[in-house]
């Protein structure tokens, strides 16, 4: 893994991230570079799965990131998620003859980059180029970027009273089937931002669901 890691952090696309610095509850005048690669650091250490203390759901939850997805394991897809999540906010929006950063600044100094998630998904295949990955891992990553901030917002505050059983329901069908890989992205991305402290204990209580990792489809009887 490290040699990919090392290739992707070197491209001169993902390099790009140094020069767009976030301003807002979630990053405190940071370049975006510097909190992919802490959000890389977050997922290698957590993705042993060593916060999940319901030994069936650290079970399960090993079992999963441990699956072998065409020739690469599903434990390392995740970390690349997790480094290359916020390649959106490298873009332009053109409109005519104007051209502006995706990122938006209000009169008040707060950054936000509306879209990044889906338009990230666009482009990341260029920073994966020359990397030898499988196709299908590759759209794996892409849809990962895609849904990366499917439970961030108002997801958890909003939900925080409700029962576990209905949470996992709900949770279970978003993030068009990424539900694993999008709420562990969310845990490692706002690992350490402020606004994420008071739902850090339900996070952990949601992974430590083993209901969480009984494979979901949806189909017509």
């Amino acid at each position: 893994m490290d040699p990919l890691i090392e290739k992707i952090i070197r491209n001169p696309l993902f390099l790009r991230l140094k020069n767009v610095v976030e301003n807002n509850a979630w990053h405190d005048h940071e370049d975006v570079y510097s909190h992919s690669v802490k959000t890389k650091d977050i997922a290698r250490r957590e993705i042993s799965g060593d916060f999940i203390t319901n030994p069936q759901a650290k079970k399960l939850f090993q079992q999963f990131t441990n699956e072998d997805f065409n020739g690469m394991k599903r434990a390392d897809i995740m970390i690349l998620i997790a480094l290359t999540h916020d390649i959106g906010k490298i873009l332009y929006v053109k409109e005519g003859s104007s051209v502006r950063s995706i990122e938006v600044t209000d009169k008040e100094g707060i950054t936000s980059p509306p879209g990044h998630e889906y338009w990230g998904s666009t482009i990341v295949s260029k920073v994966l180029e020359d990397l030898s990955l499988n196709d299908e891992v590759v759209s794996y990553i892409s849809k990962g970027v895609k849904v990366h901030d499917g439970f961030q917002g108002d997801y958890l505050p909003s939900r925080k009273d409700w029962p576990m059983e209905k949470l996992i329901n709900d949770i279970k069908s978003r993030a068009e089937g990424l539900y694993i890989e999008s709420m562990f992205n969310n845990f490692c991305d706002v690992f350490t931002a402020p606004p994420f402290q008071p739902y850090k204990e339900l996070v952990i209580k949601i992974f430590n669901e083993p209901s969480l990792y009984k494979r979901r489809e949806y189909v017509i009887p």
